[in-house]
This record gives C-alpha cells, structure tokens and sequence, in this order.
C-alpha cells in the first residue's frame, strides 16, 4: 500500500471514529484529526525536503570543485561555469523554471569574496507540495551554496613578462561605452599581476615584468646608458633594436651588441608609418616604462595606469625585451630582486604574453628584415630557451596572412594562442594565461572551503 493510501485510510477511520457518539473522548477525537493528519503529512514532507537538501548540497559540491579545477587548468570563467553545469546535471541537477544556479569567480560573499582563487556556486530549487499540501499553500524554497578553493603553494618559481601595446590604435574605442582599448587592455594586465604575484614568496618567488612598446621601448633613465652605451639625451630614454650575431639572441649589452637610441634611429625608420616616425619631436612612448621582474603590485599596477596611447607598431622590440626581462644573462643589468632566474625549468616556469594585433608596422635595421620577420625569429630564439609563449591577438585582421602567421607562429602551442575583439574577452584571456601559468607550478587540488 501506498504512503498515499496510508494516509486515507488514517483519515477515513479517524473520521469515523470521531463520529462514535457513545463515549465523552468523541469530540476530542474528532477535533484531534487534522492535527494529526497535519502532523503526520509534515513529517513525511520534511523528510523528503532533507533528503532534497542533502542532494542539492551534493550538486553544489560536485560543481564549484569541477569549476575550480577548470580554472586552475586555465580556463575562463565562462568555460568553467559550463564545467560546474555539467557536472552538476551528472548529479542529479535538472533545469527548470523552480531552479537557479549560479556560478561566481571570484565568490561574492563570504570568507573568500573577491579571492580569486575561489569559486562560489548556488544552487536553489523550490520543492513541490506532497501530503503537506492540504495545509501549506506553496513549496518550500531550499538553496546549497558550495566554495572550492585552489591553495597556491608554489612548487617553483614563476616568471611572467607581459608584452603591451601601447600604440596609437589602443585609444579607440571599445564595444563598452567610454571605455577605450588601452583601458581594457590595463584592467587586463592588472588581473594577470593579481592571479600570478603571491603574498608568500618563500620558498619560491612569483615575479611579474612589464613591457610597453609602441614605435620603441621606453626604458627610462635607469637603463638607458647601460644598454645603449651612450648618455641619456633629454627625455629620450627610447630603445630600438640592435645588429650583428646578437641581434636574435637574449646576449646582454656590451661592445657590438648595444641596443640602438631612438633619437637617432628614428631617422631610418622603416615600414608603413616611416614618415610619421621620422617626423616624431618626443619620446614614443612617452609615459609607458619598462618595468623588470617585480613582486610590488602597487607599484606595476602605478605603471600600468600611467600608459597613455602614442606612436606606431614596432611589436619586434617588444617581444625582443620581453625576452631580456626573462633572461638570466640580463641579472648585470636587472640585478637584485629583479634578476631573472636561471634558466632551469624544474626550478623556474618562464612565461611571456605578447599582446598585440601582430600588424607590425615599424622596424630601423634593414639588415635585420621586417618587423614580423624579426618578431618572429626572437620568438622562435626565445621558446628554443625554454620560454612558454602565450600570444593575445586584440582586434587580429583575419585577411592578413602575415599578422595570422605571426599570432600563431610566436605562439608555442595552439592552447598557448588566444583572439579577441572584446575588453570582456581581452580580461578573460589574461586571467586563462595567469590561472594556467600558476597551475603548472602549483601542486595542491582544489578543496571545499564553504
């Protein structure tokens, strides 16, 4: 017999004995019926809603551990919510107008909100009425919440060096209203240095470089004479590239391998915007600094904010000091905390991201071919070191084969290449490289923290 059944026939018998008129207790029994219906119908309800909340747990469980160790992998943040979906439908989990389920990263409440290590899931659903529903008159909303956390306890040091466009074209505008595409592209730079720098750096460091470029590199006053071998002229504190057997190579500056001033190169300025460079009357880029190997948030982050958009796209320059920024041969000249590492791969994780449309429009050493050319050379030098290279494609022209070829050329593997058109996408791709780059070096799983 049914539970159902069970019920009715309580019922009826109840009711009929309440109709005995022969003894004093009729009435009381008679108005004890609904009561113990109510009583009975209540506790069978609120035993299947346990079970429904112990089953509705288990799917937030399941899902913000399957989120984040998506992340963690280096996937986005939309990925890894499709991730959670899934394995939440594999436990149990049906869509439906009565449910919700939501995925933040990072959490927006509780002990780990705004960490973004953290994924947060909730889940709600609002159970229908069984035998309660002669007295209630609509279902009880139940809801699970579940917090998976990533621990990073560094397995080896990490190096990051971040290559951003800082050229004239980054002024535009974006599909966000009032928000151009350097603003988009610093927002993403800064979630990168936040995701990698860890607030231990014992027993292993988690460092993060900065190189602007745009028509040169700007290394400021600091680096200047060192690496060009000549006195700082003015504000002009800009470097191109150099000659000879060292000009594809991470060789530290010395005699024959010194890096070329901008003041004087840009009069042989070559490429579509030859001109325009010939013609410049300041520093390009003005505000924009190279910033080596650094655990100071604040003061990358002061960097970063301080970009402003001028010049044209001499993109082999940047790859080329983003390279330097990495290299141990350069520990003469970005010494102390800012020296690179050893080359050494079970010590130290070497990172590049190159940001750029891969339209390379300026280059000074004819000798050494175009820009795309010598970009491309410096990548293939720099992987050979034992660099993993990430590349970003921001607002990438599909019809041009040569910026296509680059993009995927510099790149060292296809899951190391990502394209956008969007600031949404550009951010989203940052966090991808900085959660992958940080999982290669990091040993613990993700755990249930909430």
């Amino acid at each position: 017999m049914s539970i159902s059944n069970l019920l009715q026939n309580v019922r009826r018998n109840l009711v009929k004995f309440g109709r005995n008129d022969r003894g004093g207790s009729t009435i009381m029994i008679s108005m004890s019926v609904p009561v113990i219906l109510g009583g009975l119908a209540m506790s069978i309800d609120t035993g299947m809603w346990y079970l429904e909340k112990r089953k509705l747990q288990q799917v937030a469980d399941t899902a913000a551990l399957g989120a984040m160790r998506a992340l963690a992998s280096g996937a986005s943040v939309s990925t890894a919510s499709s991730v959670a979906l899934n394995d939440a439908v594999r436990n149990g989990y049906v869509a439906s107008v009565n449910t919700t389920f939501t995925v933040n990263s990072p959490p927006t409440s509780g002990a780990y909100a705004g960490n973004t290590n953290a994924v947060e899931v909730v889940v709600t659903n609002r159970l229908p009425l069984f035998f309660s529903a002669y007295f209630l008159s609509e279902g009880k909303n139940l809801s699970a919440r579940s917090v998976s956390y990533q621990s990073t306890v560094l397995g080896k040091n990490i190096e990051v060096a971040m290559m951003l466009d800082v050229s004239a074209s980054m002024a535009g505008s974006t599909e966000v209203a009032g928000v151009t595409k350097l603003q988009g592209m610093q927002d993403a730079a800064k979630s990168l240095i936040d995701i990698i720098v860890q607030p231990v750096q014992t027993s292993y460091t988690s460092r993060v470089a900065v190189v602007p470029y745009s028509s040169a590199v700007n290394v400021g006053s600091t680096y200047f004479t060192q690496v060009t071998n000549k006195a700082l002229s003015g504000s002009w504190s800009s470097v191109v590239e150099r000659t000879g057997t060292s000009a594809f190579t991470d060789d530290a500056p010395a005699a024959n391998k010194w890096l070329g001033d901008f003041k004087t190169k840009k009069a042989y300025a070559q490429g579509a915007y030859s001109s325009y460079v010939k013609n410049l009357t300041s520093n390009v880029p003005s505000s924009s600094l190279m910033n080596p190997l650094s655990t100071d948030k604040t003061a990358m982050k002061n960097t970063i904010n301080a970009f402003t958009a001028n010049g044209t796209t001499a993109g082999h320059i940047g790859v080329a000091w983003t390279w330097y920024a990495l290299s141990p041969k350069w520990s003469g000249i970005f010494s102390g905390s800012k020296a690179p590492n050893a080359y050494d791969t079970t010590q130290t994780a070497k990172v590049a991201v190159l940001l750029s449309d891969f339209d390379m429009n300026s280059y000074y050493e004819t000798a050494n071919g175009n820009s795309s050319v010598q970009a491309q050379q410096l990548c293939t030098n720099m992987k050979a070191a034992g660099i993993t290279v990430y590349t970003v494609a921001y607002g990438l022209d599909t019809s041009n084969s040569t910026a296509v070829n680059l993009w995927k050329g510099c790149s060292s593997s296809v899951d190391t290449r990502f394209s956008t058109t969007t600031v949404e996408g550009l951010k989203s791709a940052f966090e991808s490289i900085a959660q992958s780059a940080l999982g290669g070096v990091t040993t613990p799983s993700p755990i249930l923290v909430e």
